[in-house]
């Protein structure tokens, strides 16, 4: 893979990054300073593994 083409895989990554923290930011926020309930707490977990396989993916780009 070239370097032009890691530049793309990690523009696309980090998109994907970004919608995710949207999406964590929306769960809290219809919590309203309220405690997460459990399907929530749920969603958060799921998307927060997302996150960090994104991260590792962003990693291995650059570790080849």
């Amino acid at each position: 893979m070239n370097n032009d083409q890691k530049a793309q895989m990690y523009h696309s990554l980090l998109l994907a990054h970004d919608k995710i923290d949207g999406q964590i930011a929306d769960i809290k926020s219809e919590a309203a300073g309220m405690e997460l309930n459990k399907e929530q707490k749920q969603r958060l977990s799921s998307l927060e593994e997302q996150k960090s396989d994104l991260v590792e993916k962003a990693k291995r780009l650059f570790n080849v």
